[in-house]
C-alpha cells in the first residue's frame, strides 16, 4: 500500500503543514512553483517553512506557458545544489509532476502543495513529461506528504477545476479498457484498485452540480477523488486504472499543439472530450452481435508493417521512429494476430459486458455539462480534423490494447 502521510485536504492545511515541518529533521527546502502559484500559495508555504525552521529557497518559474519538457525541466534544474534535503512543488499538476521527476533522481523526498484540483497526479508516482516531443510516463516517486488548502482549491480558476473532473469522468472508459487488455492481450490487472477507482468517480458524479459550483463539498469532494485515483496508481505501480486510450487521445492532442506552436489545452478538458468520444466507441462496439463476428475479424485486414510505418511518420514525423522502435503492435506476428481474433470471439460475452459498464456518449456528455466541463473538440479548439486524427493514430503511443485496438480488429474507424 501507499505510505503518503498525511493527506490533508482542509481549510488549516497549510497550519498543519507547520506543523508536520516542525517534526522532521529536514533544515532546508526548496519550494518550487510559477508566478500565479506563487502568490496563491507559494509564499503563505515559505511563511510557514520558515516559522518552523527551514531554511527556504524559491525557485519560480520564468513567465510563460509551463509545459513539463525539456528546457522547464533544466530550469528547475540548473537551480538545485547537492545540499537540498526537501522539495516542495506548490502548483498544480505541471509543477507537481516536474517537482517529482527532479527530486527522484537527485534522491530527495517532495511534498505535494496542489493548488487546484485539476489533475490525479498529485499523490501519484508517474511524471507524464514531453521528452524528445514525444508524452510520456515515467515511474518516479509519489509525495511524502500532501497538504491542499480548500480555500485555494476553491479559488483556483473554474475551467481547472472543470478538467479535474474530466480526469475523474476519463476512468470511466479507462476501467473499461483496461479490463479489455487483460482479457485479450494479459495485460496486469488488481479489481479491488479498480472498486476504488470506480468508488471515486461515483462519488464524483453524485457531487457534480456541487463540483460545478466550486462549492467546498464539491471540491473536497474532487480533490479526494483525485487524491484517491493517484493512491491507485501508486499501489498499482503504473497508470493503467487511470488511463486508457481516452488519454492516449489527449496525450496525441498535446503533442500536435506543441508540435504547431499552438498554447496547450488543460490535460482533464482533453480528457472529458476524449471520453466522450471513446464512449461513442464503446456504443459502436455494443451494437456488433456476436453471430458473424469470427467472419468479420477474419475480412478486417489490418495494414502491413510498412503501411503502419508509413502513418506513423505521417502522425508523428521526426518523433516517429522512436514510437516504432518501442511498438507491440507494429508488425503484430500472424499467430499474435490469430490468438487475439479467437480471444474477443471466445470472450465477446466478456466483451459486451464490458462495454454496457460504460455510458453512452451522450451521457457522458451531459455528466460533464453538469459540472461545467467541455463535451466536444470544437469546445476546446480542436478541429475535426484533429479529432480524427486522434481516433487513427493515438493508440501508438502507448503498448496497451484498448477500446481503439479493438475497434481496429473489428474494422471500426472513426
Amino acid at each position: 500500500m501507499s505510505h503518503i502521510d498525511p493527506i490533508v485536504v482542509s481549510p488549516t492545511a497549510y497550519d498543519e503543514l507547520e506543523t508536520y515541518l516542525r517534526k522532521q529533521t529536514w533544515t532546508r527546502c526548496t519550494i518550487v512553483s510559477d508566478q500565479h502559484t506563487w502568490a496563491a500559495a507559494g509564499s503563505s508555504i515559505a511563511e510557514r517553512a520558515r516559522r518552523a525552521g527551514l531554511t527556504v529557497r524559491e525557485i519560480i518559474l520564468e513567465p510563460g506557458e509551463v509545459v513539463a519538457d525539456e528546457i522547464r525541466l533544466l530550469e528547475i534544474l540548473r537551480q538545485t545544489t547537492p545540499t537540498d534535503e526537501l522539495f516542495i512543488a506548490a502548483g498544480s499538476g505541471t509543477i507537481t509532476d516536474m517537482t517529482r521527476f527532479i527530486s527522484f533522481k537527485l534522491g530527495v523526498p517532495f511534498l505535494s502543495c496542489p493548488t487546484a484540483a485539476s489533475v490525479d497526479g498529485f499523490t501519484s508516482i508517474g511524471a507524464p513529461l514531453v521528452l524528445k516531443g514525444i508524452k510520456q510516463t515515467l515511474i518516479s516517486q509519489p509525495p511524502r506528504a500532501m497538504f491542499a488548502d480548500t480555500g485555494i482549491l476553491c479559488g483556483a480558476p473554474t475551467e481547472m477545476t472543470a478538467a479535474g473532473y474530466g480526469d475523474i469522468i476519463g476512468k470511466i472508459t479507462s476501467l473499461a479498457d483496461w479490463r479489455i487488455g487483460h482479457l485479450l492481450w494479459d495485460e496486469p490487472y488488481d479489481e479491488s484498485i479498480a472498486l476504488r477507482t470506480q468508488k471515486a468517480i461515483d462519488s464524483c458524479v453524485e457531487h457534480r452540480h456541487e463540483i460545478g459550483k466550486r462549492t467546498a463539498t464539491g471540491v473536497e469532494t474532487l480533490t479526494h477523488a483525485l487524491v484517491e485515483s493517484g493512491l491507485c496508481l501508486v499501489d498499482f505501480g503504473e497508470s493503467r486504472p487511470a488511463s486508457g486510450a481516452e488519454h492516449h487521445l489527449s496525450h496525441f492532442w498535446e503533442m500536435q499543439l506543441l508540435r504547431d506552436g499552438r498554447p496547450a489545452i488543460l490535460h482533464g478538458a482533453k480528457v472529458g472530450v476524449a471520453t466522450v468520444m471513446i464512449a461513442g466507441l464503446y456504443e459502436r462496439i455494443r451494437q456488433i452481435p456476436r453471430e458473424g463476428l469470427a467472419e468479420r475479424l477474419g475480412s478486417v485486414h489490418l495494414p502491413g508493417i510498412s503501411a503502419e510505418r508509413d502513418a506513423i511518420h505521417s502522425a508523428y514525423g521526426s518523433y516517429a521512429d522512436q514510437l516504432i522502435h518501442g511498438s507491440e503492435f507494429v508488425g503484430i506476428d500472424k499467430d499474435r494476430l490469430r490468438d487475439v481474433r479467437e480471444r474477443i470471439v471466445q470472450h465477446w460475452g466478456d466483451i459486451q459486458g464490458i462495454a454496457a459498464t460504460v455510458p453512452g456518449a451522450q451521457d457522458v456528455a451531459g455528466l460533464l455539462r453538469d459540472a461545467g466541463a467541455p463535451t466536444t473538440c470544437s469546445d476546446i479548439g480542436l478541429s475535426a480534423e484533429m479529432e480524427n486524427a486522434a481516433f487513427r493514430y493515438a493508440h501508438y503511443l502507448r503498448n496497451r490494447f484498448t477500446s481503439v485496438k479493438l475497434a481496429r480488429f473489428l474494422g471500426l474507424h472513426s
